[in-house]
C-alpha cells in the first residue's frame, strides 16, 4: 500500500467523456510527496465490477471512484480529501452528496450539506443538497458520482449487479464496519456532473437486494417509490436512432418533425434532448441563413455528436473560468464565424448555469472582432439573462433524522 498515492478509478464506455474527467484531474494541485493515476476500466458488467478491477489494479491507499461525466472543478480537491482524512482515522468515506433519514422505500434523497453543479443534457443548474446547512456533516449514505475512500473494501458486486445502488451498498458496508461517511460543505460545487437522466433499468434489483441485505439502515417514515417503464425506454431508444438515421442521411427536417412530436409529450430522454438541441442549431442556422452551418461537412452521426459534445465541454471550461488557452478553440470558432452565433445562444442556454458570464464574454469576443449584428444579437439574450441568478435546485432534510451517524 502506497500512503503518498491517490488514484482516480472509473467506469468507462466513452472515451470522449473519460477524457475530459481526466483533463480536470490533471488540472488537480498535488500535495508535495504525493501521486496520482488515473485508472479506467472498460466493458465492465456492473459498477461494482469495475470498482472491484480498479481497486485491485493499484498500490494507493486513497481512491476516488467517479463517474467518467464528472469533472472536478476544486484545483484544491486532493488536498482537501487527505486533510478530511488525515483529521479522522475513522472516516472511511467522503462524497460530494449524502443522505440523512434512510427511508423504508429505500429510495435516496440526497438532502445532507452537499453540492453539486448539474449539467443535464437539456439544462444547467446547481443542486444544494439542504440549503439550511453550512456546515460539513455526517451522512447515512453518499451519491456514486464521486465516492473517495482511504480504506479498501470489496464493492458487493454478488449483491448490485448491474449500476444502481452500488453506492448505497458501499456506504452501508463502510458503516457494518465502524467507519463514518462524510460529506463536505461546499459553497462552490467541487464537481460538475454532466449527467444525461437516469437509466432505471434493474433499478428495482438493487433496491430489492439492499433492502433485504441491510434492513438496520432503512428506518424513516413516508418515503417514495420510482415506476419504471420498460416500454418507453425501448420505444425512446428507437426514436433516438431513427433521428440519427435521418440526420446522417441529411433529413434534418423530418428530423425535426419527430423530434416536435416528441417534444409534445411529457416524458424526457437523454438521447432525444440531445439530438433536440442538435436540430434546433440546425433549424436556427437554417432561418438565419447561416453559411458556415455547424454540421456542415460532417458525414456521419458519430462526427456530429463528437463535435456537439465537444465543444458543450469548452463551453463548461470557460464557465468555469479557466484560462483561455483551454478553450482557446471555442474562441477561434466564435471569432472565425464557424461557430454561428445562433449555435453560440443556443449550447449558452442548455448547457451554462452562469449564462450572464458566458454571454458576455462571447459578446465581447465578438465586439473585438467588430462583429456588430452578432454583437447585437447576443446582446438580446444577455440583456433577457443579466439580473437572473444561477439557476438552483434545492432539496430538504427530513423530519425525522438520527442524531449520532456510524
Amino acid at each position: 500500500m502506497r500512503e503518498n498515492r491517490v488514484a482516480f478509478i472509473a467506469a468507462v464506455n466513452d472515451e470522449q467523456y473519460f477524457e475530459e474527467c481526466s483533463y480536470y484531474i490533471s488540472r488537480l494541485k498535488v500535495p508535495c510527496g504525493y501521486e496520482v493515476e488515473v485508472i479506467g476500466v472498460r466493458q465492465a458488467e456492473s459498477m461494482c465490477a469495475a470498482y472491484n478491477l480498479g481497486m485491485q489494479s493499484t498500490e494507493a491507499k486513497y481512491k476516488v471512484y467517479l463517474h467518467q461525466d464528472v469533472f472536478i472543478r476544486n484545483e484544491k480537491f486532493i488536498e482537501r480529501i487527505l486533510d478530511i482524512f488525515q483529521s479522522d482515522s475513522e472516516i472511511g468515506m467522503i462524497g460530494m452528496a449524502g443522505c440523512i433519514g434512510m427511508q423504508k422505500t429505500g429510495v435516496p434523497v440526497w438532502n445532507a450539506a452537499g453540492a453539486v453543479d448539474c449539467r443535464e443534457p437539456d439544462m444547467a443548474y446547481r443542486l444544494i443538497c439542504a440549503r439550511e446547512e453550512t456546515q460539513d456533516m455526517y451522512v447515512e449514505a453518499v451519491d456514486g458520482l464521486l465516492i473517495a475512500t482511504q480504506y479498501d473494501i470489496p464493492w458487493r458486486k454478488d449483491l448490485c449487479r448491474y449500476f444502481h445502488f452500488y453506492d448505497i451498498s458501499q456506504s452501508f458496508e463502510m458503516r457494518r464496519r465502524g467507519y463514518r461517511i462524510f460529506v463536505p460543505h461546499q459553497e462552490i460545487p467541487w464537481t460538475v456532473h454532466a449527467c444525461g437522466f437516469a437509466n432505471m433499468a434493474h433499478y428495482e434489483e438493487g433496491r430489492g437486494a439492499c433492502l433485504k441485505e441491510y434492513p438496520e439502515f432503512f428506518y424513516a417514515d413516508g418515503g417514495f417509490e420510482l415506476d419504471y417503464d420498460a416500454e418507453w425506454d425501448l420505444l425512446s431508444a428507437q426514436l433516438a436512432k431513427q433521428i440519427e438515421s435521418l440526420m446522417e442521411q441529411g433529413e434534418w427536417k423530418y428530423a425535426a418533425d419527430v423530434i416536435d412530436e416528441y417534444r409534445k409529450g411529457k416524458r424526457k430522454d437523454s438521447d432525444l434532448e440531445r439530438l433536440g438541441i442538435m436540430s434546433d442549431i440546425k433549424r436556427q442556422e437554417e432561418k438565419a441563413g447561416v453559411l458556415k452551418q455547424f454540421f456542415d461537412g460532417l458525414g456521419s452521426y458519430s462526427q456530429m455528436h463528437e463535435k456537439y459534445m465537444r465543444i458543450r465541454f469548452l463551453f463548461f471550461r470557460m464557465e468555469l473560468r479557466l484560462p483561455e488557452s483551454e478553450f482557446k478553440e471555442l474562441v477561434c470558432a466564435v471569432t472565425d464565424g464557424s461557430l454561428s452565433c445562433e449555435a453560440a445562444v443556443l449550447f449558452v442556454l442548455h448547457a451554462v448555469a452562469d449564462r450572464k458570464y458566458v454571454l458576455e464574454k462571447i459578446k465581447k469576443l465578438y465586439q473585438n472582432a467588430g462583429e456588430k449584428r452578432k454583437e447585437e444579437y447576443i446582446s438580446k439574450f444577455y440583456e433577457a439573462v443579466r439580473e437572473k441568478p444561477v439557476p438552483v435546485a434545492y432539496t430538504k432534510i427530513p423530519s425525522e433524522r438520527r442524531i449520532e451517524i456510524g
